[in-house]
């Protein structure tokens, strides 16, 4: 489904596809996402108003949408994930991984064409998790981005969630011992990620998602279940959080005391997309505006 301000649309769905989710919409209301039938999954694209959404060749998901209507997303081939870019209806390219990954994920596009997304590379009895990024020149190879352990840490794992026009990149670093996730970013050229921290005390967090052009991040806090508070039932909801570029992380108002919320999307104008439980424990789906100024430190 998609809004347009308050009023809530069905996507159609085609023959034979019983559910699906908007992944993505760009600034001309092109959207981007995946249908869901008895065993397999389809890559649609569909515009507001259409009759009928339009089916991606050979795509599983789609996952972002350019304001030039290119679209990224991927494929199950053989068992292994392929990452496809798409212009319109028809395969731009493919999104090779770097030489001895194999792709995890295809999760951003931003309008300079550029592409993120993950994998994972195995050597002998080793493993570990990068985050990776593909140049808007489709002949260059992805991208790494550091910081990745290609010593064998099994304990890290990177997760790239957008990207915007200058190159930033945000997304999760997952460190599974310790059950903490970690809000990251990534500058060019790529050649180390930072932390900005954690919201408040919160243990835990997540970058979903950055504006095109102004740099605020948002994404959810929580807590892990290893490092505290303890007992584990003492913590609070999680909550939606926002990062201007610079300083600590800020919490974003509650639709209720004890409600969770979460971030996913967030805009130039500080418009910021997600979802917030009410009163009633019921989860909404709700936008903070001018959402910098709403923002507290906890």
């Amino acid at each position: 489904m998609y809004w347009t301000g308050a009023r809530v649309h069905r996507v159609p769905l085609p023959a034979g596809f019983t559910g699906g989710e908007v992944a993505a919409v760009n600034a001309k209301g092109l959207m981007v996402g995946s249908l869901h039938a008895a065993g397999r999954t389809a890559a649609f694209s569909f515009r507001a108003g259409a009759r009928a959404v339009t089916l991606l060749p050979e795509g599983a998901h789609a996952a972002d949408v350019s304001d030039q209507g290119l679209i990224v997303g991927d494929a199950v081939k053989g068992g292994s994930l392929v990452g496809l870019e798409w212009e319109g209806a028809r395969i731009l390219r493919r999104l090779a991984p770097p030489a001895g990954y194999s792709l995890t994920s295809v999760t951003a596009l931003n309008n300079a064409g550029q592409i993120a997304g993950s994998g994972e590379a195995v050597k002998d009895d080793e493993s570990w998790s990068a985050g990776l990024v593909w140049p808007a020149r489709r002949s260059a190879a992805a991208i790494p981005l550091q910081r990745f352990w290609p010593a064998g840490v099994p304990y890290d794992f990177w997760y790239p969630r957008d990207i915007d026009r200058a190159g930033r990149i945000v997304g999760t670093h997952d460190y599974t011992r310790l059950d903490t996730r970690t809000p990251t970013q990534w500058l060019p050229p790529y050649t180390t990620e930072s932390e900005p921290g954690l919201l408040g005390e919160r243990t835990s967090g997540t970058f979903e998602a950055i504006s095109p052009t102004t740099n605020v991040s948002v994404g959810t806090a929580s807590d892990s279940h290893m490092v505290g508070p303890f007992p584990p039932e003492t913590a609070p909801p999680e909550q939606a959080q926002i990062w201007p570029g610079t300083g600590p992380l800020l919490a974003l108002p509650r639709l209720s005391p004890e409600g969770a919320s979460q971030a996913y999307a967030v805009s130039d104008d500080q418009r910021v997309g997600g979802s917030a439980a009410d009163a009633r424990s019921t989860s909404r789906a709700v936008i903070w505006t001018c959402a910098l100024r709403q923002a507290y430190r906890p």
